[in-house]
């Protein structure tokens, strides 16, 4: 059987040939080197990375892992209370975490559906990940590698289960990632376009995406520094003269510095302290305090140590084959390439690397692995910024591993190579990812040390019926709002303002419902992970005449007010579970 070609269309005396395939058309884009603003390929790079990031949220929405840790939570909480709580307002950021992400998830969280099954953390994780494609795809289309290295670098990226992991919750790796990504993508544009590119462009395109990562996470502030060195180079090397360098350079660093400016005020006109993200209580630096007391920030001053625990994050994060492919990279393009421009775009994306070793030793960072004093698994999900630079260099890898003459055969077969390597890799960690992947052991932990809580706070979402919830979602393992799943307005915690604590002082005037640990927490990040509730009323006789306890699990207690004449019948039943999830009813509580 033959297949007849498509003869060329014959109009008068002209003659029109068929437009190219969609497959064509796309092995074309992959295999040009764009010197103008487009790039070739980049919306199929973006839809890649966007569908990618859509079948892992099916998977963990399916197997309900979306909001195993603890933070995932709290950031979900943060976006919703800066509209929905009883004082909405910016204030309702905070200072713990950098305010970007929750921005984002702002719009998301409006949906309370959304917002209690982790959902709105899966949608902004696909199109961040759709978004850190592209600008993956665009830092290889810069840099020259050719269509097997462009494919490599995405394989690497995508392929990372620990990465789509915290794609689909609301971690905030997934979003300095991209932000990172679109930065060095930016910056390449600039110095690699045919136009020599003004400060204004050079601000929108790599200055607002650093803007972007200086309020996500605090691995962005150094690429702003690393990011305004490789203008100045690259300027200088042109020979535009060091007026024009520093210009160019203070042109791109604006958007990041104005981004800090505004950080630094908002914490100032919050909490009248512009450090306050760097020194107050609920700070890194209230963090690692206890550790330090306790003995256990080992890496503190200990260059060798943190280089054993930053390393070892990165074998069970990135992965012994991507990290065995970027030092071959690594090794090709300082021998091909030394230090010239497309090389140093290639290092900036490991800026985030360096500044973590750099907080390991300087004390501002916790990172517990196998590989610290005391062992264990904390953190460590911190390394996945390292993810792009590894791919990048595995790209390189593939590209140049042959020599010129065998590029035709051998570039084909590197990638199989490649391909195969990344399947076992993936295969290895998911015959145990409890503790062969970090990231999702943390996952696992905090599942396990946040059980008692989520069972009472699902008990909490069936059985409310009204009324008020008063807690302390600040306090130990117990920022389960999301699991709750009604209107923040509803509860009275710490973000609620001083009708917090007049709720603890009377909370029959206040609230139904207490969720609260039995037992005060003698476990915790910082001092302020001490339950204020606890403390308040775990040891009131009054409290237990006028509440009665109506769910316990392990020292997490739901309590219910009982005196309260107006208060309608409960019917739900006086219901205890033990640590397992055993559930029995022993009476009723009116």
């Amino acid at each position: 059987m033959t297949t007849a070609t498509r003869a060329p269309e014959r109009t008068g005396t002209t003659t029109r040939t068929a437009p190219p395939s969609a497959w064509r058309r796309l092995r074309t884009a992959f295999a040009t080197v764009p010197t103008g603003r487009q790039v070739p390929g980049t919306p199929a790079a973006f839809v890649l990375g966007l569908t990618v990031g859509a079948a892992a949220s099916a998977y963990t929405v399916h197997a309900g892992t979306t909001m195993d840790y603890g933070d995932a939570m709290a950031h979900l909480t943060i976006a919703r209370r800066v509209t929905d709580s009883m004082d909405p307002g910016l204030s309702q950021l905070g200072t713990v975490w950098l305010p970007l992400p929750h921005l984002l998830l702002l719009p998301l969280v409006q949906s309370l559906f959304l917002f209690r099954t982790g959902l709105a953390a899966c949608i902004l994780g696909a199109l961040c990940l759709g978004a850190s494609s592209a600008a993956l795809y665009r830092i290889t289309a810069r840099i020259g590698l050719p269509p097997a290295g462009r494919l490599v670098a995405l394989a690497v990226l995508l392929a990372n289960p620990s990465l789509l992991y915290a794609s689909t919750t609301a971690l905030t790796e997934p979003v300095l990632v991209a932000a990172l990504l679109l930065t060095i993508a930016g910056l390449a544009g600039w110095a690699f376009n045919r136009r020599r590119l003004s400060g204004g462009e050079l601000a929108v395109f790599a200055g607002v995406p650093a803007a972007a990562g200086v309020l996500t996470r605090y691995e962005a502030w150094a690429l702003v520094i690393s990011g305004a060195i490789f203008v100045v180079i690259v300027v200088l090397r042109r020979g535009d003269g060091v007026r024009r360098a520093l210009a160019l350079a203070a042109s791109f660093a604006f958007p990041p510095l104005a981004a800090i400016g505004w950080w630094v005020a908002y914490n100032t006109a919050t909490y009248g302290n512009p450090t306050e993200f760097l020194t107050g209580q609920y700070s890194a630096a209230a963090f690692t305090e206890l550790y330090i007391e306790k003995g256990q920030l080992t890496t503190k001053g200990n260059v060798g140590l943190s280089a054993e625990v930053l390393g070892w994050a990165m074998l069970e994060t990135v992965g012994l084959v991507v990290l065995v492919g970027a030092a071959i990279g690594l090794l090709l393009m300082t021998a091909r390439q030394g230090l010239d421009n497309r090389a140093l775009v290639v290092w900036l994306a490991g800026t985030s690397t360096a500044f973590l070793l750099v907080s390991l030793v300087g004390g501002q960072h916790i990172m517990v692995n196998e590989m610290s004093l005391p062992p264990g698994a904390y953190n460590n999900r911190y390394a996945l910024s390292a993810v792009p630079w590894a791919a990048l260099l595995c790209g390189y890898a593939v590209s140049y591993v042959v020599p010129r003459r065998a590029w035709k055969v051998g570039r084909p077969l590197a990638v199989a190579v490649a391909a195969v390597a990344l399947t076992a890799q993936n295969v290895w960690w998911v015959g145990d990812p409890d503790t062969r992947m970090t990231v999702i052991e943390e996952a696992i932990d905090g599942k396990v040390s946040l059980a008692d809580t989520v069972a009472a706070a699902t008990w909490l979402h069936e059985h409310y019926d009204g009324g008020g919830i008063l807690m302390d979602e600040n306090s130990d393992k117990m920022a389960v709002a999301p699991r709750i799943g009604v209107p923040l307005r509803e509860l009275y915690y710490r973000a609620s303002g001083d009708v917090f604590e007049d709720a603890v002082a009377a909370p029959e005037d206040y609230a139904r419902w207490v969720l609260m640990h039995r037992e005060q927490v003698s476990t915790g990040g910082t001092r302020s992970s001490t339950d204020q509730v606890t403390a308040a009323l775990a040891d009131d006789p009054m409290f237990h005449v006028r509440y009665r306890m109506v769910f316990s699990s392990g020292d997490i207690g739901v309590y219910r007010r009982v005196t309260d004449p107006t208060d309608p019948p409960f019917d739900g039943g006086d219901i205890r579970a033990d640590t397992a999830g055993a559930v029995d009813a022993a009476g009723s509580a009116s």
